[in-house]
C-alpha cells in the first residue's frame, strides 16, 4: 500500500510540474503575440480584446452564477483593488514592450519575487530570514545587470517594467490577505472586468481601425492567456508551491527563445548573467522558504 501511495504521490508531482510548465511555455507565446501587435495597437486596446475574450470564456463556463458569486463575496472591495492593481501591472509590462525586447522585459518582470519579500516586510510584518535576505540581495544584482540600458531611449521601458513587477509583487501580497476568502474563478472573473472596464474607457482616444484578421489574433491571444491561468492553477492541485515554483523561471528560456527566432535579438551577456542572478535568487528564495516552514513546528515548543 506504501508503494501504491508513493506512486500516486509521484504520478500527481509529475502531472503538476508538466502542467507548471505548459504553463508557462502558453504565457510566453501570449507575452509574444503582444510584444509583437504592440508595434502597431495601442496598449489599451491590446488588453482590452484580451481581457474581453477570457471574460466572455469564463461567463460561457461559470454563467449567472460566476456573477452572482462575485458580486456576493465578502471580499469584494479588496477583490476590486487587486484587480485594478493588476490590470495595471499589465499596463506597464506592455508598455515596456515597446522598448525592450522580449528576453529584456521578461527578465526584469523576474524581479518581482525579490520585492514580494520586501513588501512582506513592510506590509505584512513578515521576518525573513538570512537566507530570504541573500536571495533578495542576489536577485537586486541580477536585475541592475540586466536591466543596464544600452540607451537613453531605453530607460522609461526599464522603469515600466520595474514598475510593473513591483505591481505584480503588491498583488501577491493582496492575494496572500485574500487567500482562502475567494475561488480562483472569482478572481479571475473580476480581474478581467476591471481591465475591460479600465482599458474600456480609454478606446475612444486609443483606438485603432483594424480587420478581422487582426480581432482574430486578439481573441487568440485572450484564449492563451486564458488557458495559461488554467494551466498554472490546475499546477497547484497536483503539486506543492514549493515544488513548482522554479519552473516558473523556465519563461525566461521561452522568452529568450522566441526573443531570437521572431525578432532575430541575440541577448547580451549583461542579460544573459542577469538572468542567471535572477534564476539563483529564485532557487534560493524556494530553499529559504523550504527551511523556514521546516522550522516552525520546532519553534512552536520552544
Amino acid at each position: 500500500m506504501t508503494t501504491s501511495a508513493q506512486s500516486a504521490s509521484y504520478h500527481n508531482t509529475s502531472k503538476g510540474i508538466l502542467l507548471c510548465f505548459a504553463a508557462y511555455a502558453t504565457f510566453s507565446v501570449q507575452d509574444a503575440v503582444m510584444k509583437w501587435m504592440v508595434a502597431d495597437f495601442t496598449v489599451a486596446e491590446l488588453l482590452f480584446w484580451r481581457a474581453l475574450t477570457s471574460l466572455l470564456v469564463g461567463f460561457a463556463f461559470g454563467g449567472k452564477a460566476l456573477i452572482r458569486q462575485t458580486i456576493d463575496s465578502p471580499v469584494l472591495k479588496p477583490l476590486i483593488w487587486r484587480s485594478f492593481i493588476a490590470t495595471m501591472a499589465w499596463v506597464f509590462y506592455y508598455l515596456s514592450a515597446i522598448g525592450l525586447s522580449l528576453s529584456q522585459m521578461t527578465t526584469i518582470y523576474y524581479s518581482a519575487p525579490i520585492m514580494v519579500v520586501i513588501l512582506a516586510v513592510a506590509l505584512l510584518k513578515e521576518r525573513p530570514t538570512k537566507l530570504q535576505w541573500s536571495s533578495v540581495l542576489v536577485g537586486f544584482v541580477g536585475v541592475i545587470i540586466a536591466s543596464r540600458p544600452e540607451g537613453t531611449d531605453q530607460v522609461m521601458s526599464v522603469f515600466f517594467a520595474l514598475f510593473s513587477a513591483l505591481l505584480w509583487a503588491y498583488t501577491y501580497i493582496l492575494l496572500r490577505k485574500l487567500s482562502g476568502q475567494s475561488t480562483v474563478f472569482v478572481q479571475l472573473f473580476a480581474a478581467n472586468t476591471m481591465t475591460v472596464l479600465l482599458t474600456g474607457l480609454s478606446l475612444p482616444w486609443t483606438f485603432t481601425a483594424f480587420d478581422p484578421p487582426t480581432i482574430g489574433v486578439m481573441v487568440f491571444t485572450g484564449i492563451i492567456g486564458l488557458a495559461g491561468q488554467y494551466f498554472l492553477f490546475a499546477s497547484f492541485e497536483h503539486a506543492e508551491a514549493t515544488v513548482l515554483a522554479p519552473i516558473e523561471y523556465t519563461g525566461l528560456i521561452w522568452a529568450f527563445l522566441f526573443s531570437y527566432f521572431i525578432w532575430g535579438n541575440q541577448p547580451s551577456t549583461f542579460l544573459i548573467i542577469g538572468a542567471v542572478f535572477i534564476s539563483l535568487s529564485g532557487l534560493l528564495s524556494v530553499l529559504a522558504n523550504n527551511r523556514k516552514k521546516q522550522l516552525k513546528p520546532q519553534d512552536s515548543y520552544s
